[in-house]
């Protein structure tokens, strides 16, 4: 990732892990439900206090509690080894996880059953683990295999005391309902996560992300690619006249703007924090960038200008020192801009 800090000729890149949060505790919070290792460590601790927590209820079949016993165990043991070398293990094994689960909490709803114990709603943990981490496609199989499980778990065990249409609706229309909500709010978050709320263009996060992907599309197709940083001229101004909201309402204006300049399909536009926007142009070499930097100027509202630098991928660079040359540009176009050079090229 690049660093979010504004850049300065000649000052030090690097890369950096994108935001910061504010407190410890929403910093634990997110360490906890960004990663599934922890994620699942935490599913099958709450999964292993509800199957001990049963334990010493019922009188418990023979056949029954060796299942319970059993799965109490695998669980536990499962959680150790995530807690010992979870950081390792690759994205796959989420996977895995999943479909085991699956496997054993059916086995603890056929025990429970027996004893008229419903653990059946332990599905609706794998649900949620599932849509969170898992790509949707993957999730939705794995909800309908655990569907399919609990039929079965239904149609040859013991009895419930209700019709096993009833049952299997109170599980997995409640997990079909959670699922559409699960969605709805991944969704809304990974925009949220990555998009700038002022302007609705993407924010820093998602600049860095994209970067790097347009870099390695780049590195593998051999087309060419240029990056654009943008400066608006005497911003702060702007807002010592007429406060902060006049400046939102300026980039706001050129957000809109420059929309209606950017090629579809092949540029990335981005505000990087306060006056400051990227532009990643894939395909385009440094003639195309100087003309799309051109474009970019004109089109800002009227009585509005900015300092403009390109910089195209000379195929040996990293990131940092692309964007370290667009950098630059766009210093000289500042230096240069009383004297009408316009747009800089590095």
């Amino acid at each position: 990732m690049i660093d979010n800090t504004a850049a300065k000729p000649g000052s030090r890149y690097r890369m950096s892990p994108p935001g910061s949060l504010n407190t410890a505790a929403t910093s634990r919070i997110r360490a906890l439900f960004s990663d599934p290792s922890p994620a699942a460590i935490t599913l099958e601790v709450i999964a292993a206090c509800a199957i001990a927590s049963v334990l010493p209820l019922r009188h418990w079949p023979r056949s029954a509690l060796i299942t319970l016993v059993t799965a109490l165990a695998v669980v536990l043991a499962n959680a150790c080894v995530r807690v010992v070398i979870g950081k390792r293990l690759p994205r796959w094994s989420v996977q895995v996880d999943v479909t085991l689960g699956n496997l054993f909490v059916s086995a603890i709803a056929a025990a429970g059953a027996s004893a008229h114990v419903d653990l059946a709603n332990l599905y609706l943990l794998l649900e949620v683990f599932a849509l969170l981490y898992l790509p949707l496609r993957s999730a939705l199989c794995h909800l309908g295999a655990a569907g399919i499980a609990y039929a079965i778990v239904l149609s040859i065990g013991p009895p419930t005391g209700e019709a096993p249409i009833i049952s299997w609706l109170s599980v997995f229309g409640t997990a079909i309902a959670l699922g559409a909500v699960v969605i709805g709010l991944v969704s809304v978050l990974r925009n949220v996560a990555r998009e700038d709320p002022l302007t609705g263009l993407a924010n820093r996060r998602m600049w860095d992300e994209r970067f790097e992907e347009e870099m390695e599309r780049s590195a593998r197709s051999g087309a060419a690619l240029s990056i654009i940083m943008v400066d608006i001229d005497s911003f702060k101004a702007v807002n010592d006249a007429g406060g902060h909201e006049a400046g939102d309402r300026l980039l706001q204006e050129i957000a809109r703007a420059w929309e209606g300049v950017v090629r579809d399909g092949g540029d990335f536009l981005a505000r990087l924090g306060g006056d400051e926007f990227g532009l990643l142009a894939s395909g385009c070499d440094e003639i195309g960038a100087q003309a799309l930097a051109g474009r970019l100027a004109r089109s800002l509202p009227q009585g509005t200008s900015a300092s403009i630098g390109a910089a195209t991928w000379d195929r040996s660079e990293n990131a940092s020192d692309l964007l370290r040359r667009a950098d630059r540009a766009m210093y000289r176009s500042k230096r240069n801009h009383r004297r009408g050079t316009g747009p800089s090229a590095a």
